[in-house]
C-alpha cells in the first residue's frame, strides 16, 4: 500500500484540480503522481466533473460534421465547376487575337482548338474524380472500400477454387503410376 499523500502535496493538487480547464496529466506529471491520484483527490473531493469533457466532445463531434458540411458544399461545387467547364470554355466559341498581313485582329471560331478542348476536358476530369472520392469518403464511413476489398478478396478465392477443381479433375482423369501420354514419362 502507498504511503498516503503529504497534506501540502494534496492541497496543491487539489488547488490545480480546481483552476479553470484542468489537465489531469499534466497535474499528475508536475506533482510527480500517477494520474489516478489527481482522478482519486477529485472524486474526494466531489470534484469528479472537473475532468469532464463533454463540452470538448461535442465540439469535435461539431467541427467534423462541419468539416462534412463542407465536404458536400466542395463535391456539389466541383460538378457545377465541371459543368461550367463544359459549357463556357469546351463547347463555347472561341475567340483569339490573330496577326495577319493588316495587323492583329480578332477571329471567332465555333469551338476552341483542340489542344484547348482537350485540356478543358482533363479539369473536367479532375473535377469529377475529386469530387467522386470526397463523397467516397463520407459515404456509409468508408464500407465502399470495405466492399470493394471484399470483393476483390472473393475474386481471388475463385479463381484458387477453379484452379484447385482443375488440378483435381486432372488428378483424377491420369491415375497414379500410369505413363503420362505428352512426356513419355511416368509419375
Amino acid at each position: 500500500m502507498p504511503a498516503p499523500l503529504d497534506p501540502g502535496k494534496r492541497a496543491a493538487i487539489l488547488a490545480d484540480i480546481q483552476a479553470e480547464n484542468p489537465q489531469r496529466n499534466e497535474i499528475a506529471r508536475k506533482h510527480g503522481v500517477s494520474p489516478s491520484t489527481v482522478t482519486k483527490i477529485a472524486r474526494e473531493e466531489k470534484l469528479a466533473g472537473a475532468f469532464d469533457r463533454t463540452q470538448t466532445q461535442q465540439a469535435t463531434r461539431a467541427r467534423r460534421f462541419d468539416a462534412k458540411a463542407a465536404r458536400a458544399q466542395l463535391v456539389q461545387d466541383l460538378y457545377e465547376d465541371a459543368q461550367r467547364m463544359r459549357h463556357e470554355r469546351i463547347w463555347a466559341p472561341y475567340t483569339q487575337i490573330v496577326t495577319g498581313p493588316a495587323g492583329a485582329e480578332f477571329v471567332t471560331t465555333k469551338l476552341p482548338p483542340l489542344r484547348d478542348q482537350q485540356a478543358g476536358f482533363t479539369s473536367v476530369a479532375i473535377c469529377i474524380d475529386k469530387a467522386a472520392r470526397l463523397a467516397e469518403q463520407d459515404s456509409a464511413d468508408g464500407s465502399a472500400g470495405a466492399r470493394s476489398l471484399l470483393g476483390r478478396l472473393g475474386e481471388a478465392f475463385q479463381v484458387a477454387a477453379a484452379g484447385f477443381a482443375a488440378e483435381n479433375e486432372a488428378a483424377e482423369v491420369a491415375p497414379p503410376g500410369e505413363a503420362d501420354a505428352a512426356t513419355g514419362h511416368a509419375e
